[in-house]
């Protein structure tokens, strides 16, 4: 994505992201291009995002630490955002999930094995080590199975965030 690119297809949704140091310039110029509207989530008050003048951009900047909870009530209540769909890796997913900020999991599931210890999984993040921790864990509720070609299965969860 930080490299040019000439040819970028205009799609019709917005894109919220977090980033601190990724993304160069160029890489939020092509963004830009490509989505409806990106949300840039920061904690770099000299993130590259800063500098663009383009207007489907909005940045909204932490000072210290990205707080998820107090985002996701500023982007339905400032932005009308009511719901996203996340895509992003295991830490990510664990500080939503921990969070109860996640209320459905959709996953794909390969029929292959991978493995190791230094690969990532669904639900990375800082391990369970207290009894308290273990109020984190969050319970899963099969809604939906589908089986698809070549032996993939989706699932679809529903997650049990106790209130």
């Amino acid at each position: 994505m930080n490299k040019p690119q000439k040819n970028i297809k205009k799609i019709k949704c917005s894109f919220i992201l977090v980033d601190n140091t990724h993304l160069t310039s160029t890489g939020i110029k092509n963004l830009l291009r490509k989505v409806r509207k990106l949300y840039l989530i920061t904690t770099n008050n000299k993130h590259p995002a800063f500098k663009q003048t383009e207007n489907n951009l909005e940045i909204i900047f932490y000072k210290n630490k990205i707080n998820f909870k107090n985002l996701f009530n500023q982007l339905k209540k400032t932005y009308g955002i009511n719901r996203v769909t996340i895509q992003s890796g295991g830490t990510m997913n664990s500080i939503l999930i921990r969070e109860g900020l996640i209320d459905r999991v959709s996953l794909v599931i390969a029929p292959c094995l991978i493995g190791g210890k230094d690969t990532p999984t669904l639900v990375d993040g800082d391990s369970l080590r207290s009894q308290a921790d273990l109020k984190k864990i969050k319970a899963l509720k099969l809604k939906k199975f589908t089986r698809l070609k070549n032996h993939y299965l989706h699932l679809v969860y529903e997650v049990i965030n106790n209130k």
